[in-house]
C-alpha cells in the first residue's frame, strides 16, 4: 500500500533517527502548498539508516538525471532573493533536428558578448 506519494526531486534532507534504530525521516517541499513538511517513518524490517540511505541514493540519481536533462535542453533557472522565487528559462520539450539547426544558426549570427 502507498503511504506517501512524494516526488523524489522535492526531498531536500533525509536522515535516520538517532534515538530509534528503525526510524528515519525526510524533509520535502509540498507541491501544492509550497510548505516544507517533515515525514517520519518507522521501518518494519530494515533499519532507518538503511532506508534513509536508499532515499538519499534515489534523490542523488534523480538530481543527476535532472541536471543532465537541463543541460541537454538548455534550461536554466534563476533565483530572485527579494521575492524568494525561481524563474525557469527554456523548455524541456525535445526539439526537432530542424529546430536545433535553426537555433545553432541564430547563435552563430549573434555577436560575441566578450
Amino acid at each position: 500500500d502507498l503511504i506517501v506519494d512524494q516526488t523524489i526531486e522535492k526531498v531536500s534532507f533525509c536522515a535516520p533517527d538517532r534515538n530509534f534504530d528503525r526510524a528515519f525521516s525526510y524533509i520535502c517541499r509540498d507541491g501544492t502548498t509550497r510548505r516544507w513538511i517533515c515525514h517520519c517513518f518507522m521501518a518494519v524490517k530494515d533499519t532507518g539508516e538503511r532506508l534513509s540511505h536508499a532515499v538519499g541514493c534515489a534523490f542523488a540519481a534523480c538530481l543527476e538525471r535532472k541536471q543532465k536533462r537541463e543541460k541537454e535542453c538548455g534550461v536554466t533557472a534563476t533565483f530572485d532573493a527579494s521575492r524568494t522565487t525561481f524563474t525557469r528559462e527554456g523548455s524541456f520539450r525535445v526539439t526537432t533536428a530542424t529546430e536545433q539547426a535553426e537555433r545553432e544558426e541564430i547563435m552563430r549570427q549573434m555577436p560575441d558578448s566578450k
